[in-house]
């Protein structure tokens, strides 16, 4: 919660400190415990600026991967760049094609909206593995669709399969796994759908670019369990692998997760049973989306 500037080369930025992963004592290099840096000690911190930077990795360019940290004026710490576990988003969102031009539609969003009885949308559900964004994403388009609702499950494995089956867990293969994720969610909701989603998407700059695609009709939901409620449950067996070295970059253990910080809607799954939690689903989405009282 730190707040800080952050001097890299000739830029100079606010900074907050996000989370304190590894203490180092310097003398013995054995691992500290704690939830502060103490003096002369190193550490394996996640800092966010706000704004963006230019910068590298410091094993890449060792000029613009090294920094300086300053509170009220005077130099408290210095460190070194790493983005592992990070995507490179830098070649993500550039259209390469030439002479093409964008069709508006013939159908009006008012006539489907009223032709269906209710608006589109986006329900992304986002969470760690384990929280129950695929139980509670399928029980929830079976509830809506005995409601009348025009509705359909974008689950993250399920599209492994087929539109993503060429895509990894790197972190610039998790990006590009949500952007594709997020321009089908956008048209499907475009055409009248809602549509609810079962991604991990750990990454909040991806869960921002998709609501950039899908517009007001992009309600980001929470699925709040902690990592030991989640890798308790374990359904897959994935936490157990993970833990044995067995899958790099699992999210929660070897890469990052970050969670929303302003979620329209948060739900307790860790404490929640399945049922209590479609209920709170159902509160949220009838009045946002019905028309006809479905």
């Amino acid at each position: 919660g730190a707040r800080l500037d952050m001097k890299i080369l000739a830029a100079r930025a606010h900074v907050t400190l996000e989370a304190i992963e590894r203490v180092i004592d310097p003398g013995e290099l054995d691992p500290l415990t704690g939830n502060a840096v103490p003096r002369h000690a190193g550490a394996d911190v996640i800092l966010r600026a706000d704004r963006i930077l230019a910068l590298d990795a410091y094993g890449d360019c060792a000029p613009s991967g090294r920094f300086v940290l300053v509170k009220d004026y005077a130099i408290v710490g210095g460190g070194l760049i790493s983005m592992e576990g990070y995507p490179d988003q830098r070649g993500l969102v550039t259209v390469r094609a030439t002479n093409i031009k964008r069709e508006l539609p013939r159908v009006s969003t008012e006539e489907r909206t009223q032709r269906n009885g209710h608006k589109g949308g986006v329900l992304w559900l986002t969470g760690l593995s384990g929280s129950g964004k695929s139980t509670l994403a399928l029980e929830l388009e079976r509830r809506l669709f005995a409601r009348g609702y025009l509705v359909y499950v974008l689950d993250g494995d399920n599209l492994r399969f087929g539109l993503n089956a060429d895509l990894g867990f790197s972190p610039e293969e998790r990006t590009e796994n949500i952007r594709r994720a997020g321009e089908v969610a956008a048209l499907f909701a475009a055409a009248g759908f809602v549509v609810i989603t079962a991604f991990i998407s750990p990454y909040r700059s991806d869960r921002a670019r998709v609501r950039r695609a899908v517009g007001q009709a992009f309600h980001e939901i929470y699925l709040n369990a902690d990592i030991a409620i989640c890798e308790e449950r374990d359904p897959k067996g994935l936490y157990k692998r993970a833990r044995a070295g067995e899958i790099a970059d699992f999210t929660g253990i070897s890469a990052p997760y970050e969670a929303p910080e302003a979620a329209e809607l948060q739900i307790d799954t860790g404490s929640l049973d399945v049922e209590e939690s479609l209920n709170l689903l159902l509160e949220y989405v009838i009045p946002r989306f019905a028309l006809r009282g479905k």
